[in-house]
Formats: C-alpha cells, structure tokens, sequence
C-alpha cells in the first residue's frame, strides 16, 4: 500500500482520538476506571466498586467513601479477612450486578452516565431491602454493610477515631491474659 499525505494524517487522526476519547468519555460519565487489577478485584470489577461506594457515600460537606479509601480497603480485606466463600459472594454479585444492568437497561452499567447509574444502585437498594430474598440481596446486603463499616470507622470519617493500642498479639498464655484482665487493657 502507498502512503500518501491523506492516508498518514487519517491515521495520525485515529491514533491522536483513540487515547482522547476514552478520557473525554471517562469524564462525560464521571467515572474513574481502572486499567490494572487491583489486590484481588480485577480492573473491572474494581472500577464497579470504586463507583457503587463512591454512589452510596458520596462526597459533600462530609468525606465520602472516595475519600476514605473504601474500595480499596475493601480490596485489600478480600485478601487478608475473607474466607474463600466471601470472595466468591462478592464475585458472583458483581458479575449478576452487571448482569441485572444489562438487562434491566439494555446497557452496559460501566457506559451509563452517572445519574443513570446512580438510579440503577438506588433501584437495587430498594429492592434488596424491601421485597426480594435471593442470594444476589443477601450479598448485596453484605457487601453495603461492609462499605459503611469501613468507610464510618475509618480516621477520616469518624471524628471519635480512636486507634485501639497493642495491636493483634496472636495466641496468648492463661497468665498474660490474666495479666490483660487485670488492668483492664492491652
């Protein structure tokens, strides 16, 4: 094929608006998207929990889950606290979670624009609190509850913070524990 100056600048033009686009279209959604895996979530299923906590906690006049790193920390406790039945509630009910978008929108959740995704998590909500009992409403009941355990005692956003001292100390005699009752602390 001969490359003439129409065709070099027609592709310099897709080259240019394909890495422009997808940032243009990020930002007409208000969406932060993750292009790596995180500890255990991958891109996308990160990015899906990155943008429901950052909906049921959003920034105002108070810190938000954003600002508390919730999904991250969320990351993070799928690693070091949740049993292999956890991360596979969690998993499942992000996979339905997209899932019940596409069908319930005739979309994908991740190219909504905000309000629409907002809408669609509230519709969630509500239906996991007031009629249904599945298995997808039980996690997702898990999964809100877990958002706002850690977000509400984190430092940012409790101002009764208070780190307990000590620290995890792992198995303990009869004696130290004694030790630990008496004076009432660690």
């Amino acid at each position: 094929m001969e490359i003439n100056r129409r065709v070099f600048l027609g592709s310099m033009l897709y080259v240019v608006s394909a890495s422009v686009l997808p940032s243009e279209l990020k930002k007409a959604l208000n969406l932060t998207v993750f292009e790596s895996d995180a500890v255990f979530f991958d891109a996308e299923q990160f990015t899906l929990v990155y943008d429901i906590v950052d909906i049921m906690i959003p920034h105002t006049d108070t810190p938000g889950a954003v600002d508390s790193h919730t999904a991250q920390v969320l990351d993070e406790l799928m690693i070091s606290w949740a049993a292999p039945s956890t991360q596979q509630q969690f998993t499942l009910f992000l996979s339905d979670f997209l899932q019940r978008a596409k069908t319930a929108l005739n979309a994908d959740y991740l190219s909504l624009n905000r309000e629409n995704r907002q809408a669609f998590v509230e519709r969630i909500d509500e239906l996991a609190f007031d009629t249904e009992k599945s298995d997808f409403s039980v996690a997702y009941k898990r999964f809100k509850a877990l958002v706002f355990h850690i977000h509400y005692s984190s430092e940012i956003a409790n101002p009764n913070f208070f780190l307990v001292p000590g620290g995890y100390r792992g198995s303990l005699s009869q004696n130290e524990l004694n030790a630990i009752y008496e004076r009432k602390y660690l």
